[in-house]
């Protein structure tokens, strides 16, 4: 009988127990796995740049593909979808940018306000670092899903959060009056997105220092209108008691 002829991408061999397993080869010196992290890389930097350009509905995949040299066969093998794309994409911008805030963070000797403010100019620096990745974080996801919906749910009250645990600072330091500051960390959250969307929008983009001196007066007048609203929710309490 003749020796049946394996496919030359991979090499076949036998493991405890008498168990086939193939293995892949690789190619210039680089393993299989090297090469398909390389091609998986390939399709998230092309579709940085198409989703951007074109817009993530506008982008198919066979151009993904294309842009990125890679073959439909090999796309299957990394995202089941389109949208798994821009998922792994928004999920890698945004573990960046925590990965910065929280570095931000690190830095000792500063007042509760200071590192709040540093957090704030730390999340906006890294999303608008590339204005390839606005446009992902602010434009482009939205309406694509309930899925992504949730994702970017999630995300925006993991920054509210910290937010929030800063105005708490604040108000055990006693520069602001006991009360519940969430809604207003999410609204916050809110004016930034549409900040950096004016941003990004704009023909003639202005320094990235000019919005965040938007966004820090924006807060202080925001935290300074939710501190009256408490003090006066406090106030009639204590006359109605």
């Amino acid at each position: 009988m003749a020796a049946k002829q394996w496919d030359p991408a991979v090499v076949a061999s036998t493991a405890a127990g008498g168990a086939l397993v193939t293995k892949r080869r690789g190619y210039a010196g680089r393993t299989a796995e090297q090469l398909a992290a390389e091609r998986r890389q390939r399709l998230l930097d092309a579709a940085l740049t198409l989703f951007a350009e074109r817009g993530f509905s506008r982008t198919p995949i066979e151009l993904l593909c294309s842009t990125a040299r890679v073959t439909t066969r090999h796309f299957y093998e990394h995202f089941d979808s389109r949208e798994a794309v821009l998922v792994a994409m928004y999920e890698q911008i945004n573990l960046d940018t925590r990965a910065t805030v929280m570095r931000a963070l690190q830095v000792s000797g500063k007042t509760p306000e200071e590192l709040m403010f540093a957090a704030i100019h730390a999340f906006v620096d890294s999303c608008t670092v590339d204005p390839r990745r606005t446009r992902i974080l602010c434009v482009e996801v939205i309406g694509v899903s309930s899925e992504m919906f949730q994702r970017r749910r999630h995300a925006v009250h993991e920054f509210a959060t910290i937010l929030s645990r800063f105005t708490q600072q604040l108000v055990d330091a006693g520069g602001l009056p006991p009360g519940d500051y969430w809604h207003s960390s999410m609204a916050m959250i809110g004016a930034i997105r549409e900040l950096m969307i004016e941003w990004l929008m704009t023909q003639e983009r202005p320094p990235i220092e000019a919005v965040h001196g938007q966004i820090k007066g924006l807060f202080r007048c925001l935290i300074a209108g939710a501190s009256v609203i408490n003090r006066d929710a406090a106030d009639a309490g204590a006359v109605t008691s």
